[in-house]
């Protein structure tokens, strides 16, 4: 069976109430009706035989008669009057009105002793039928079945009107809400109303609000983590191809010292070589080792004084510098920035080794931080803009198999800065290359 919809089940609801309050009003009055109006016509005729009693005792014996008569004209009742000094009975005011062939006849009477004025007893007797309730009742019961007719119809308006009335508001949150459901970003309720449906209106907004607002964090999470994925694979593809060459050329050493092959008879000479190629590896393979950590750590950010710590971390590389001839400069302003501690120092790290390995002998190392900029430059030949462009990739340049690529140090920068969200960028300058972080959004 098919369910009713809201409007017309509040509609048959308040039609069923009203209905019913209709035809027990209308029973009520068919039977309580003529009892009520019996009653309301005794005590009115109670009334008229105290007044007449009143107005009797105001008057003498003989005057008594004629003004019983003009009352009882005036009001439309028949009185009898019984004189107890002779007995004489009187009929006065109107004939009544009984019909001799009915057996349903019945008349109220009210009965009064009466003192005249001057001293004399009589008997009152104040009589009208029932006639006039019988009339009354038969033009209410004529007209009982129009009235419910009215009532009736009265009732299926108002309930027309109340239902919709008050399924119109929920109708239209049920379409609302059915927009929230298929996550329409424009779904909300327009001008809510000032009541308790207006405010679970403003609630639901801002329910709806709040949702989109978690969606939205979830699908920035969920793209994070697609990236993450992505870039974990590029990794891994990355590094076997960066350890791919060392080993390639330690197979070539080794296997042509096994077969005493020309200059490779010098065993001593390239087993030393060989040596340096397993320690180049093996420092390939930490550095690949402590990037994928850094990468899959949840990384806590604090405040970094870099005027107080870039200072610190560089007096440890001054044997590397005085190794090569190497000056560093050093002008930098006081700047907080927030980020890991860990990884911005990976960075750095990365970034001051990188400089001291390609600088030229006896050169200077600049390190600025000034206006929010922090920059590092290097005395070198700068490189090639084809150079420049895959020097974040451990892969080297499709246009050539050696020319491209820069290692961990640079991949390892530039993943880490990205993750931190800090604008970088590596170029060329008229003395060699320089790298430029951006600490705008970071203060």
């Amino acid at each position: 069976m098919r369910k009713l919809k809201l409007f017309p089940k509040i509609f048959i609801y308040t039609l069923s109430i009203l209905g019913t309050l209709v035809a027990i009003a209308h029973l009520f009055l068919y039977f309580a009706f003529p009892h009520f109006y019996l009653q309301e016509r005794q005590q009115e005729l109670s009334q008229k035989a105290d007044v007449l009693v009143e107005s009797l005792s105001k008057v003498d014996e003989q005057e008594a008669a004629s003004a019983l008569q003009l009352y009882a004209k005036n009001e439309g009742i028949t009185a009898y009057l019984r004189k107890e000094s002779n007995g004489e009975n009187l009929q006065l005011g109107s004939e009544l009105a009984i019909d001799e062939n009915s057996d349903q006849n019945s008349v109220i009477i009210e009965d009064r002793q009466v003192t005249t004025k001057d001293g004399k007893q009589m008997q009152l007797q104040v009589v009208t039928t029932t006639e006039s309730v019988k009339q009354a009742t038969k033009v209410t019961f004529r007209y009982l079945p129009l009235s419910l007719a009215i009532s009736i119809f009265t009732a299926v308006i108002f309930s027309y009107i109340y239902a919709r009335k008050l399924s119109k508001p929920l109708m239209q949150m049920s379409r609302v809400t059915k927009k929230m459901m298929e996550l329409d970003r424009d779904a909300r309720f327009v001008n809510p109303r000032a009541d308790e449906i207006g405010q679970m209106e403003m609630q639901i907004n801002e329910l709806y609000e709040h949702l989109l607002s978690v969606i939205d964090e979830l699908e920035e999470k969920n793209q994070k983590m697609i990236q993450l994925e992505k870039t974990k694979v590029d990794f891994l593809r990355s590094a076997s191809h960066e350890l791919k060459t060392p080993l390639a050329g330690l197979r070539i050493l080794l296997e042509n010292m096994s077969l005493n092959v020309g200059k490779y008879k010098d065993r001593d000479k390239y087993l030393e070589e060989s040596i340096a190629k397993v320690d180049q590896m093996s420092v390939l393979v930490q550095e690949i080792l402590a990037l994928s950590k850094l990468q899959e750590e949840t990384l806590t950010k604090e405040e970094i004084a870099l005027d107080k710590v870039l200072p610190e971390w560089n007096r440890e590389f001054q044997l590397l510098l005085q190794e090569k001839g190497l000056v560093l400069e050093e002008n930098i302003e006081p700047f907080t920035i927030e980020a890991s501690p860990i990884a911005f120092r990976n960075v750095w790290n990365n970034l001051l080794m990188n400089a001291i390995k390609h600088s030229s002998k006896e050169g200077v190392i600049r390190v600025e931080l000034k206006d929010q900029d922090l920059t590092i430059e290097n005395p070198c030949v700068p490189l090639t803009k084809e150079q420049i462009e895959t020097a974040f990739s451990l892969l080297p340049s499709s246009k050539g198999t050696t020319g491209g690529g820069n290692g961990v140090g640079l991949y390892s920068v530039h993943q880490l800065l990205e993750r931190e969200q800090i604008e970088h960028r590596f170029f060329a300058t008229a003395e060699g290359m320089c790298f430029e972080m951006n600490f705008k959004d970071k203060a």
